[in-house]
């Protein structure tokens, strides 16, 4: 019988798929995006967010910056199970059922994990789902700036995107921290000016 190392290294693969499961499924065209690589990425944006916020109002924020590194962590781990559903306009049949199938999943997706990192996992991902703490609100922001900057040149990822549509999904998440919402308006009209309109 395999020791219980072993053991807890093939549960820690199934949190691993993560590094497996692609963004943007069909719409990258000349590469390719894991999960796993979006998250890591997610905390080197979340620190470039931290010092904004602590230079334009160091008085105002009192982030918990291990909870937010954690948040990250696991809050799309649940997609090693489920994959992930593509943000585009034309895939919006997807995003409705995204949740419940990620609900049915949680049900039984953790007890595949090591016994160690369940309740990490479940406490993270039901906190991040829930957006009610500052720092899960925080990590909604750093999740969408980082897709953004990944896909701020890459015209081809907006083929079916509209000002409109981009705004309606992603400016209400910035009304707990307004002093950031001027990088997703500058973001949304460089699109506007560039890509919504591109004829492909």
């Amino acid at each position: 019988m395999p020791s219980k190392i072993i053991q807890e290294a093939k549960q820690m693969q199934e949190a691993m798929k993560l590094k497996f499961t692609f963004r943007f499924w069909d719409r990258l065209r000349w590469e390719k995006e894991s999960v796993a690589a979006h998250s890591w990425s997610m905390m080197l944006v979340a620190d470039y967010l931290l010092e904004k916020l602590e230079n334009i109002a160091p008085w105002k924020y009192k982030l918990d910056r291990a909870r937010v590194y954690q948040l990250i962590s696991y809050h799309d781990l649940i997609e090693a199970e489920t994959g992930d559903e593509d943000l585009d306009p034309n895939n919006s049949i997807n995003h409705d059922a995204k949740w419940n199938k990620e609900s049915r999943a949680m049900k039984t997706f953790p007890n595949k994990l090591p016994k160690e990192i369940q309740n990490i996992f479940v406490s993270a991902y039901n906190e991040y789902e829930a957006k009610k703490t500052l720092e899960s609100k925080f990590v909604k922001i750093v999740d969408i700036i980082e897709a953004e900057f990944f896909c701020h040149d890459k015209w081809y990822l907006f083929e079916n995107w509209s000002r409109e549509y981009q705004e309606s999904k992603r400016l209400h998440h910035f009304s707990d921290f307004p002093e950031l919402l001027h990088i997703q308006e500058d973001l949304i009209e460089n699109a506007d000016m560039n890509y919504y309109s591109k004829d492909i």
